[in-house]
Order: C-alpha cells, then sequence, then structure tokens
C-alpha cells in the first residue's frame, strides 16, 4: 500500500498542478453562479396543495373542511361505483361490440347490393339506418372506454381510429345524397365505399378488442379493503372536528385562537388525505390486478394505457398504503427529490442542493472522463511511459494509483460543491430538516430525515461518477493516442446524455446499460411531474424506472461493469508492450 500511496501522491499533484484543474473549477463556478437564476421548483404536490382552508376562525376552517369533505367522499363512493358497474358490465362489452359489428356489416352490405339494383329512397333508407347502428356502436365502444375514469378494458388505438373513420365516412356519404342526380349519388356513393375499407374489416378491428383477465372477487377485496380500512379512525376525525367546531360556535376565545385553527386544519387535512389515499390505493391496486397477466409493453399498445407502467402503481400504491396503516397525512412529510421540485410546501436548501448538484454533476463527469481519458494515453503521447514503467512499481499498481486519483478528484469536486451549494441554500431559502417518505423499490415505505436522504444521493451519485471514471481510464489504456482517446471516452458520455435528452423516458432507453447507473431514483419520485418552464432541462436529467428493473438488478449491473472495466483495464496495461 505504500508503494500505492506514494504513486497516488504523485497522481494528485500531476491532476492539480496542470492547466486542467483551472478551467474545471472556473466552469463549476460558472454553475455555481447561475444555479440560482435557473432555479424555478413547482410547489409540493400533496393534499396541503390541493385544498385550500378559511382560516380566520375555527368556524371558517370547519366550513371549508365540510365542502372538500364532501368532494372527496363522492370521489371515493364514485370509483367503487364505476368499478362495481364494470364488473357487472364488463363481461358483455364485446358480445355488445361483435353484435353491433354484425348489424352494421350486413347494412354495408345490403348498401352495396342496393348501388346497382336498388332504388335511390331505398340506398337511403339503408344509410340511414347504417348511419344509426354506427352512432349506437360509437355510444357502446365510448361509455366503456372514455366515460369510466378507470377503464378495465383494453380498446385497440388502431379500432379507435377506424371507428372515427368510418363515422366520418358515413358524414361523406350522406352530404353527398343530397340534391345530386341519381347518376351523381351513384359515382359519389360508390367513390366512398370503394375508399372506405375499415367497413369491410371492421369484424376484424372488434377482435382486436381484449378484457382484461382479472378476478371479480379480487377486484371486489380490493374496493372493501380500502374502503373500509379508515373508516373507524375518521370517524373518530370527524368527532373531534365537530366537537371543536360545536365550541368555537359558543365560545369567541376559543374560535379565534391560532392553535385551535391550526389543530382543526391539521385534523381536516388528515381526515381528507385518509379518503385521497383509499381512493389511489384503490385505482392502482385495481389497475395491478387487472393486468397482472399482462406485459406493461403489450398494455402500453392500446387506447388509454399507452403510457402505462406497473411500477409508476406499485410505488404509489406502497406510500398510500403506509399513510393508511399509519393513519398519517401526505401532508406531513416531505416528498422525495426531483428535479426543478419542492420536497416541501417551501423551498428548502437541500432543493436547490440537489437542483444544482444534478447539473453540477454533468461538468463533473465530463471533466473526470476526460481526465481518465487521459491518465494512460498521454503517457504514451508525451513518451513518458517508459519512464514510468522503470521505475520500480508493479503495473497493477500504476494503474490502481491513477484509477483512484481519478476517483479522489472526483469526490473532491462532489464535496465543494455540496458545501457551497449548502451554504448558497442557506442563505437565499432557509433550512429545515424535515421527514421524507422513501418508497425503496415501489415495495418497502420508511421514512428518513432529509439529510440521510440526500447523503445517500450523493453516494449515488459518486457510483455513477467513478463508473464513467473507470470507462474512460479503460479506453485510455486502448489507445496509445491521448486524441482519440479523450475523443471516444467524451463520446460515449455525450451519447448518453443525447439519449436520455431526447428518449423523455422511453422504454427503449432501459437498454442503455448506463441507465442503470443511478440508484437513487429506486428511493421514489421518478414519477413526479414538473411544469416548470424548464421542462426541457428537466428531460436531461430524467431518470425514469422500468417496470423489469429493480435496484438489485441495477446493483448487480454496476458490479459487473466494475468487475468488466477493472478487469480489461489491468489485463491489457499489464500485458502492452510499452516499447
Amino acid at each position: 500500500m505504500g508503494k500505492v500511496s506514494r504513486l497516488f501522491k504523485g497522481e494528485l499533484k500531476k491532476i492539480f498542478l496542470g492547466p486542467g484543474i483551472f478551467f474545471m473549477t472556473a466552469f463549476l463556478i460558472l454553475v455555481l453562479t447561475i444555479a440560482p437564476k435557473l432555479f424555478n421548483p413547482t410547489s409540493k404536490n400533496d393534499i396541503s396543495s390541493s385544498v385550500s382552508f378559511s382560516t380566520t376562525n375555527v368556524e371558517s376552517v370547519y366550513a371549508s373542511f365540510t365542502e372538500y369533505k364532501s368532494d372527496y367522499d363522492e370521489k371515493l363512493e364514485n370509483i367503487e361505483n364505476d368499478v362495481q358497474e364494470l364488473i357487472t358490465n364488463n363481461a358483455n362489452f364485446k358480445e355488445n361490440l361483435t353484435t353491433l359489428t354484425n348489424e352494421i356489416y350486413s347494412l354495408r352490405m345490403e348498401l352495396d347490393s342496393l348501388i346497382f339494383k336498388g332504388s335511390e329512397e331505398d340506398m337511403a333508407d339503408c344509410l340511414f339506418s347504417l348511419i344509426e347502428k354506427v352512432d349506437e356502436f360509437n355510444y357502446t365502444y365510448a361509455s366503456y372506454v372514455e366515460d369510466y375514469s378507470l377503464p378495465l378494458v383494453l380498446v385497440t388505438e388502431e379500432l379507435d381510429h377506424n371507428i372515427k373513420y368510418e363515422a366520418s365516412q358515413l358524414s361523406k356519404i350522406l352530404n353527398k345524397t343530397g340534391d345530386k342526380s341519381t347518376k351523381e349519388f351513384f359515382i359519389a356513393l360508390n367513390d366512398s365505399l370503394e375508399n372506405y375499407k375499415s367497413a369491410y374489416n371492421l369484424k376484424k378491428y372488434v377482435a382486436s378488442v381484449k378484457n382484461l383477465e382479472y378476478n371479480n372477487k379480487n377486484l371486489k377485496e380490493i374496493i372493501k379493503q380500502y374502503y373500509t380500512l379508515p373508516v373507524d379512525y375518521k370517524t373518530e376525525l370527524l368527532s373531534n372536528i365537530s366537537q371543536k367546531a360545536n365550541q368555537a360556535s359558543s365560545d369567541e376565545e376559543f374560535n379565534i385562537s391560532k392553535t385551535n385553527i391550526e389543530d382543526v386544519k391539521n385534523l381536516s387535512l388528515k381526515y381528507l388525505s385518509l379518503t385521497n389515499s383509499s381512493y389511489n390505493a384503490i385505482q392502482n391496486s385495481l389497475y395491478l390486478e387487472v393486468s397482472s397477466n399482462i406485459s406493461d409493453a403489450e398494455i402500453s399498445s392500446y387506447l388509454g394505457f399507452q403510457d402505462f407502467n406497473s411500477y409508476k402503481f406499485k410505488e404509489s400504491l406502497a406510500k398510500h398504503d403506509y399513510l393508511l396503516e399509519n393513519k398519517v397525512s401526505d401532508a406531513e412529510y416531505a416528498t422525495m427529490f426531483s428535479f426543478n421540485a419542492n420536497t416541501g410546501k417551501e423551498t428548502n436548501a437541500f432543493d436547490y442542493m440537489y437542483f444544482t448538484m444534478e447539473i453540477a454533476s454533468i461538468l463533473i463527469i465530463a471533466f473526470t472522463v476526460i481526465l481518465g481519458a487521459g491518465m494512460i494515453a498521454k503517457e504514451y503521447s508525451d513518451g513518458t511511459i517508459k519512464l514510468l514503467a522503470i521505475r520500480p512499481y508493479k503495473r497493477s499498481k500504476i494503474m490502481m494509483s491513477k484509477i483512484l486519483a481519478n476517483m479522489f478528484f472526483a469526490f473532491i469536486f462532489v464535496l465543494v460543491s455540496s458545501i457551497v451549494t449548502l451554504i448558497t441554500g442557506y442563505i437565499i431559502y432557509g433550512i429545515s430538516l424535515p421527514s421524507m417518505l422513501v418508497v425503496l423499490n415501489a415495495t418497502t415505505t420508511f421514512v428518513l430525515p432529509i439529510w440521510a436522504v440526500f447523503l445517500i444521493y450523493l453516494a449515488s451519485l459518486m457510483i455513477k461518477i467513478w463508473v464513467f471514471a473507470l470507462l474512460s481510464i479503460m479506453i485510455s489504456t486502448l489507445f496509445k493516442s491521448y486524441i482519440a482517446a479523450v475523443c471516444v471516452s467524451s463520446g460515449i458520455y455525450i451519447l448518453n446524455l443525447i439519449l436520455t435528452f431526447v428518449s423523455k423516458g422511453a422504454v427503449w432507453l432501459k437498454y442503455n446499460i448506463f441507465a442503470n447507473l443511478d440508484l437513487f431514483k429506486f428511493l421514489g419520485g421518478s414519477f413526479t411531474s414538473t411544469y416548470s418552464t424548464s421542462q426541457n432541462l428537466t428531460n436531461l436529467f430524467l431518470s425514469p424506472v422500468f417496470p423489469d428493473t429493480s435496484i438489485l438488478l441495477s446493483a448487480i449491473v454496476i458490479v459487473g461493469l466494475i468487475f468488466v472495466l477493472n478487469l480489461i483495464t489491468f489485463s491489457i496495461f499489464k500485458h502492452r508492450d510499452i516499447t
């Protein structure tokens, strides 16, 4: 270790005396300077941001609460009614469409034959019958697919397109039957029918309607579980709120007390939050139940399910299960870090730190990659590799010292950047230390202090930086040309950024091995939406979680990648001829 230590110090001296360190420092200072101008966070999305209480006195809070209570209770009741109705009717959906399709097809064939031997009056009658039947078909289709907030039927986009196309073509045919002569009517109708191929294939399109396979008993159990789970506690909350409201009506001092106002507000928020959590838990559970026998890739090809991601629903369900089981409101906890979004109601120094470190990390990784790419290749380009080789050190120790020096350089810049952003965030926004709700791998929910979560983020960031550092050093051992090594290393990193930016979370991004480097995304928050002017910038830092990935799989990929990169690097450097 003593030899590695001496070599390590020598490498650090090279880095910190080289011109690159000054350019890196200058660019980093620039990023840290303009970050406050770029930071425009969206508000935390929880129950407290969804409702607005009048807090003049206890009675006004109670009045506001009763209005919201009615809306939230109705929302919960509606999803139960919708599901019960869908359970009853869903089995008949495809049968109804098939029956209507056969009737439409028969009318279409009749109209087709009337073109050659029927009267204009008979054709018009048949046409109007056909239009009525198509209207019925459209209504049946829409009532199941579009009218429910929770569709339990999969309908292909192709079917949707052809239904709309059929309706528009019939409208054109009807318009052409106006004051036209018989001959012109025949020609117009025939042309429309000729272009109207989907009518003959309607049976095929209806055959592509899929009823999701699910167990009605399971759906009923889900409704029963989440609809009744917090009933006793919610009754207790209502009793407390009502008692305080009654006392306020007879005691003016009690009515205007800030403590009492805040107490009633918090109790009200807790009731609404539990009701909302019940609704979301039912919705998430139902989606997971009805999609349990079909892959995300397949379900995404159907109308209304284009962005379906089972991981998202599992994560949301785990969160709301925790809130219900512990009888707490989501307003009591900070949400997971998300680029350009607040974790709490007010902007915290940690929110600013996360935003700034995400931007700074691009610069740190870029320079680490360039530095690593030159560690071996530059020795060849400058001709100093022979001087290095004649020293009494094993090549493995030489390589180890270079890797450690590069990693240490990255660590120092992350540490300094974190300290600077913490101080800046504290001065601009102040600092608070709320508890944060963490959903690990969409299965386990627990609470950690916000500073502990941020340390986990920094550790995850360091792993990502170090993997890119290893990659660049490995490439450096492959090329004797410094310029070639830098170009290839930088090109790989830039390509990864471009893929992340243009993909916007597309499923194909999961085949990018570097998409597994961000372990922090498995703590939740990947599906937080931001509606700010910096949405394009946000795409650059989007780290989506795909349904068939997990923190274990990503960890295995990272360990495997580190092993392979080290194996290649040490093997090539050990056996390469340096003459």
